[in-house]
């Protein structure tokens, strides 16, 4: 059988498996449809960067997204440089999903007022059940957006680690913060005064949010040095006499208090989820910088999201070497399709099936590109899958089953989801 056909039997096959979407930025679903949708939203996350790179200015993205302007205005600011973005993959995930959910072939000139009447239409309660369930065929997805209430069981929540803790006033009164702005105070009720406050505050929130369905932590792969109770606590007090006015990214009291609270999230049984690679900056993000804590933590289970793009082999590595270390193809797919196959093929090679997790759509507003970036993720695991079928190195069978631990069981053990 040709590998084309192979793929496509295997297309056909995980459209009918279930999925666990292991990471999202979806708030919840009232947050959506009160908000004013237009084709538009369609690029209101990571198409945005590919905009930007595109020569699109800042303000001129902001108009696109202003639904109090005309439509029409909007679309003469973004077709040219939507031309120039459109064969990227994250402009195909939005092309999938305005086909499937609006019935577009295109996004363009004859098209956008059509879907934008669509959207508009679609956009009532009951849009994330069918999306992720009724279309996506996901059970639940791990979603990120600072807080806990995000509707179960179709929403699972995965929160921050830590506080930020750069100032005086973020310690005293520690909240947590997203990418997106998202706020929650650890504990309103209580501020900090001495360095075991900020511990104990620090403990309690993630003793709440876990009790409110919270499976995961989430931390950055930022440098870190070791770990010291002394210096950190000549750190915070620093802060609290006012001897600083701020301490910088990297500093011992945040060293030393994301490793406490690593401790603790082991001791609950909770997953750290670990951002590692590609966004801004990225020289901060190196998942190297994760080795030291690890290694100090051999009984905590730790999610890397994105394969550390562009450290992939590095990332691989760490899977390889570290038994407490899983890897995760969330977002990747959409990154680069080309990477993501290359990716599978290798950890296929390299890593034990039961530590990669396939897929996770990394979407905050525009909820019909999960379904477009699921759609992109099975064609990049029939055709990783079907090559292999091709020469001889598994059989069919074997195939499915080695796609269902990624999209499905490997998901569901290791954040004790139980589904």
């Amino acid at each position: 059988m040709a590998a084309a056909s192979i793929e496509a039997k295997l297309i056909a096959a995980l459209e009918e498996m279930p999925v666990i979407d292991a990471h999202e930025h979806l708030s919840p679903e009232h947050v959506r449809t009160s908000a004013k949708v237009d084709v538009f939203t369609l690029f209101s996350h990571y198409t945005r960067g590919d905009l930007a790179v595109a020569g699109m200015p800042g303000p001129a993205y902001e108009a696109t997204q202003n639904p109090e302007l005309p439509l029409e205005h909007r679309w003469r600011i973004f077709a040219p440089y939507w031309e120039h973005i459109r064969w990227t993959s994250y402009a195909r995930a939005a092309l999938i999903a305005a086909k499937r959910f609006y019935g577009a072939d295109d996004i363009g000139e004859h098209t956008y007022r059509d879907i934008s009447e669509r959207m508009a239409a679609e956009n009532t309660p009951g849009i994330y059940k069918r999306v992720l369930s009724d279309a996506c065929g996901i059970r639940t997805a791990l979603t990120q957006c600072s807080r806990t209430d995000v509707g179960a069981p179709l929403l699972t929540p995965v929160m921050p680690l830590v506080a930020e803790m750069g100032t005086w006033e973020q310690v005293a009164r520690p909240v947590t913060t997203d990418w997106q702005g998202n706020s929650t105070p650890l504990d309103p009720s209580r501020s900090v005064r001495t360095l075991d406050d900020l511990l104990d505050v620090s403990r309690s929130y993630i003793e709440r949010v876990q009790s409110e369905g919270a499976v995961g932590l989430k931390m950055m792969s930022n440098p870190f040095g070791p770990p010291s109770r002394r210096d950190a606590l000549e750190c915070f007090e620093d802060l609290r006499l006012g001897k600083v006015s701020s301490l910088p990214a990297v500093n011992p009291m945040r060293d030393y208090v994301v490793d406490e609270m690593i401790r603790f999230a082991g001791q609950r049984d909770l997953v750290v989820c670990v951002h590692t690679g590609y966004w801004g900056d990225f020289r901060t993000l190196d998942p190297l910088h994760m080795i030291p804590i690890v290694e100090r933590h051999p009984t905590v289970r730790f999610d890397f999201y994105h394969l550390g793009y562009p450290w992939v082999r590095e990332s691989i590595m760490l899977a390889k070497g570290f038994p407490n270390i899983w890897v995760n193809f969330c977002w990747t797919h959409v990154i680069s399709q080309r990477f993501a196959m290359d990716a599978l093929d290798e950890v296929i090679d390299m890593i034990p099936s039961n530590k990669v997790i396939g897929f996770g759509g990394d979407y905050a507003m525009p909820v019909e590109k999960v379904y477009g970036h699921l759609a992109m993720a099975r064609e990049d695991i029939a055709r990783v899958l079907a090559a292999r079928i091709e020469r001889g190195a598994m059989n069919e069978e074997q195939a499915l089953s080695l796609a269902r631990r990624w999209l499905w069981t490997n998901p569901n053990q290791l954040y004790r989801l139980n589904l």
